[in-house]
C-alpha cells in the first residue's frame, strides 16, 4: 500500500470523524493532523516507514534539573507500559530531546475501517487523564522486583 492511498485512507476517516466532532480534520502535507478536545493535545500522523497512523499526546513535561524526580516518573511510565493493560494498547515514550512523555499508540491501515479508527480513537482519548492521574499519583502500581514470581502481576 502506497503513502498517498494511506493518507487517502486516513483522511476519509477524518472526514467522517468531522461530522461527529463538529470540526474539519484532515492530513496536512506532511500526513500530520493535530487538534485539540478539552485540555488534550492529539496529533495523528501517517507513518512514512510502515503502513499505520500513529496517534500521541504530550502527558507530561520532564524537570530540567530535578534528575531523580525524572528518574522516579520514567519508572512508573514503565511500570504502566507492562503488558500494556494499564495503557489499554498503547506505551508511555519519551520524546528524544523533547523533554516530556507522551502516550502514543498506533493503528494498522490495512483491514481497519472508520468505524474501528473512531472507537481507538475514543479509547485513546479516554485513557489520557486515565495516565496522566497514575503518573502524577503515588501508588504501587506494580510489586517490587523482589516480590516478582509467577502470577505477581494482579491486574
Amino acid at each position: 500500500m502506497e503513502r498517498e492511498e494511506q493518507i487517502q485512507i486516513v483522511n476519509s476517516w477524518l472526514q467522517d470523524l468531522s461530522s461527529v466532532l463538529e470540526v474539519k480534520l484532515s492530513l496536512d502535507n506532511e500526513g500530520v493532523c493535530t487538534f485539540q478536545i478539552g485540555e488534550n493535545l492529539i496529533s495523528l500522523e501517517v507513518s512514512s516507514d510502515f503502513p499505520m497512523v500513529h496517534i500521541y499526546s504530550p502527558l507530561l513535561a520532564l524537570s530540567a534539573e530535578d534528575k531523580d524526580s525524572n528518574t522516579a516518573l520514567l519508572v512508573k511510565a514503565l511500570e504502566l507500559n507492562a503488558f500494556q493493560v494499564l495503557t489499554r494498547g498503547g506505551a508511555i515514550a519519551a520524546v528524544p530531546g523533547g523533554g516530556f512523555l507522551i502516550y502514543c499508540y498506533s493503528i494498522p491501515i490495512p483491514n481497519t475501517n472508520s468505524e474501528q479508527f473512531s472507537s481507538a480513537l475514543e479509547t485513546f482519548f479516554e485513557t489520557i487523564p486515565e495516565i496522566k492521574s497514575l503518573l502524577i499519583e503515588p501508588s504501587d502500581i506494580i510489586p517490587k522486583a523482589e516480590k516478582m514470581t509467577p502470577g505477581f502481576l494482579k491486574i
